[in-house]
């Protein structure tokens, strides 16, 4: 079969139509959780669902081979058609039956919390038919989603994916240690999670529990994880097989008036400063992210400290960049009616004095306009999408940048912003396009600020605080 096969190229028109049905397979899942207020979305999301689905495989499948190539291997091929329609049962049923490991999972996670606690709470109330943990004050319930099983994945994910692309700096097969230990940090790291979460609820601050703390420790514990990983991993003489001679990276100059710079550090720092600063301020808070103006500072700092990397960018922009940046606007706040409803301002912003207030959001609008999109831009549109086409990113034109690249890019944008994940990927790809196309990094800031000002109007003008 496979000799009277010609090769062909993959054809992309079919993978952008393949990835454009994912996008509108996601869109209509996203309705069917907010279409509670709309039976008739509802329904024809419901409908949408499957049709999406098909439509994306097969276009998946038209992507790789003509038709008459899989028409024929569908002839000469039965076994190889029945094995993997056999595998594909086999993963409908291990997905199935992996559901059974988050009531096991949540179980263990509430002994672990219990034993940290109890020697901190001699009088703390355990339930264990609905898995809670109290004082007289604060107590939380350990639910299934409680488990610690979705940190479980992700740092499986991570250690594999890390293993793999640094492959040739580790002992294989020791160094594979490294998994089971990164998925058992995780693992510890919720239940302690779970431990803090009562001990800051039980000290008086029982919105920060469970607001800004419960959805943010995840996150914290679980990039705590990766890097310590990665970190000792590297430096670990049993698993690394050593430091890399460098001839893979640029050279760090002889003189010492020329200080070498890291070529990566000034286009992902300000997005990582402002990150991390973020999670820590958003753990602190109690839905309302009162300490926000550490994030404006942390990135300025940061951006601040790079000036001198950032004059081999082109930061012209034009009449483009108004245009994409007000379509794209326009777009977010369509897609927010289906997705958000309308919130006004916070009480805990509202009930700060006068002064305090105006100054959260004057630097709030600030980092929207400013930081936010010189730290993302430099981040996904200066870095990852030309790190992409080459390792040595900084050698790669913007206008050089092709689809796939751009498309990757935009699927990352989007799922920075959470639930906003669909028109920030939207905006993801209009931003790169426009530096694609003009070959400036400036047009794309400029756009992005200009969205997010709109944004900032928009807000302020109409009272929308679901989109802050």
């Amino acid at each position: 079969m496979f000799a009277s096969v010609a090769v062909v190229p993959v054809r992309k028109r079919w993978l952008i139509f393949h990835a454009t049905l994912l996008m509108l397979l996601l869109m209509s899942s996203v309705f069917i959780d907010v279409a509670a207020l709309s039976p008739e979305l509802l329904v024809l999301a419901a409908l949408a669902r499957p049709v999406f689905a098909i439509c994306a495989g097969l276009a998946l499948c038209a992507a790789f081979a003509p038709w008459r190539t899989w028409g024929l291997a569908l002839r000469t091929s039965h076994a190889l058609f029945g094995y993997a329609l056999v595998m594909a049962i086999g993963a409908v049923l291990a997905v199935t039956l992996s559901q059974t490991l988050w009531t096991s999972s949540a179980g263990v996670t509430f002994r672990l919390a219990e034993i940290l606690l109890r020697p901190l709470y001699p009088n703390l109330h355990v339930d264990p038919s609905v898995r809670s943990l109290a004082t007289d004050r604060f107590g939380v319930i350990v639910t299934d989603y409680c488990s610690g099983l979705e940190g479980v994945g992700l740092m499986l994910v991570f250690g594999a994916g890390w293993l793999w692309y640094f492959r040739h700096e580790y002992r294989f097969p020791r160094a594979l240690a490294i998994v089971p230990a990164a998925l058992l940090m995780i693992f510890m790291l919720n239940a302690i999670r779970i431990a803090c979460l009562l001990m800051i609820g039980d000290a008086g601050y029982p919105e920060i529990a469970s607001a800004g703390f419960h959805t943010q420790a995840g996150w914290i514990a679980f990039n705590l994880s990766a890097l310590a990983i990665a970190v000792i991993s590297k430096r670990s003489h049993w698993l690394a097989l050593g430091a890399p001679d460098g001839s893979d990276h640029p050279q760090k100059p002889q003189s010492a008036g020329s200080p070498w710079v890291n070529p990566v550090a000034p286009y992902l720092s300000p997005l990582a400063t402002t990150l991390a600063i973020g999670m820590v301020t958003q753990a602190l808070s109690d839905g309302v992210d009162v300490f926000y103006p550490l994030k404006f500072i942390g990135g300025l700092l940061a951006l601040w400290i790079y000036r001198a990397q950032y004059r081999q960018l082109d930061w012209r922009f034009g009449w483009r960049a108004l245009a994409v940046g007000s379509i794209v606007f326009a777009a977010w706040i369509l897609t927010a009616r289906f997705i958000t409803t309308r919130r006004v301002m916070p009480d805990t912003l509202a009930r700060l004095p006068e002064a305090a207030r105006v100054g959260w959001i004057v630097l709030r609008s600030l980092g929207a306009t400013i930081t936010v999109p010189l730290a993302e831009e430099l981040a996904f549109r200066g870095y990852l999408m030309r790190r992409l086409v080459h390792r040595d990113f900084q050698a790669v034109s913007f206008r050089n940048v092709r689809w796939l690249a751009l498309t990757i890019t935009s699927v990352a944008f989007g799922m920075l912003h959470g639930s906003f994940w669909c028109p920030a990927m939207l905006a993801g790809l209009a931003y790169g396009w426009l530096v694609i196309r003009t070959g400036k990094i400036g047009e794309a800031a400029a756009a992005h600020a200009v969205t997010n000002a709109l944004l900032a109007i928009y807000v302020l003008a109409f009272g929308q605080w679901q989109l802050w």
